[in-house]
């Protein structure tokens, strides 16, 4: 009896454990997609990285508010999530000037942010960077909690950012 009772207690224990250690790898997409549609944002893309603890949206929308709309939207479904809201905002007859404008901008916060981890001494440390419609994503390495902390910062002063997607590593 004591041998039933502990294999079950183990099994038990197994299970739930299995079952905690899934919450992390919860998949977000599908409530986010079905969502934007009911909001009707269906020209938005979404992508996750259970990984990066990320859902990134994208595609085309016309206005900034139906962007920020989108953003809200995704919240709402997967708040554990860190939302990248990387739509393209191209009015309706302006649709290549404002991708033009979107391109040059987002070659401009590279730019800045690469002088900006210049003149921080930062440019030694192993990162990377990349601009789309506003929102910088940093990866790559750093030796210090400090350091990632100031290239998040650094990124997040820099014109036209609207948000930083840090995924900086620290080194161990």
């Amino acid at each position: 009896m004591r041998r039933l009772a502990t294999s079950f207690l183990l099994t038990a224990l197994c299970a739930f454990g299995l079952a905690c250690s899934n919450q992390n790898n919860v998949s977000y997409k599908d409530g986010v997609e079905k969502a934007l549609q009911q909001a009707d944002l269906k020209d938005v893309t979404v992508a996750e990285d259970t990984d990066k603890n990320t859902i990134t949206l994208g595609g085309t929308l016309h206005s900034n508010e139906a962007k920020s709309k989108a953003g809200d939207v995704a919240k709402s479904v997967a708040s554990p999530r860190i939302i990248a809201n990387e739509i393209s905002v191209q009015p309706v007859g302006a649709e290549s000037e404002a991708k033009d404008a979107a391109s040059a901008l987002d070659d401009g916060i590279e730019k800045n942010y690469k002088a900006a981890l210049i003149t921080s001494r930062l440019a030694k440390q192993h990162i990377s960077y990349n601009a789309k419609n506003g929102v910088l994503t940093l990866t790559g390495t750093v030796q210090t909690a400090g350091e990632r902390e100031e290239a998040r910062t650094l990124a997040a002063g820099i014109p036209h950012v609207q948000q930083v997607l840090n995924q900086i590593a620290i080194k161990r």
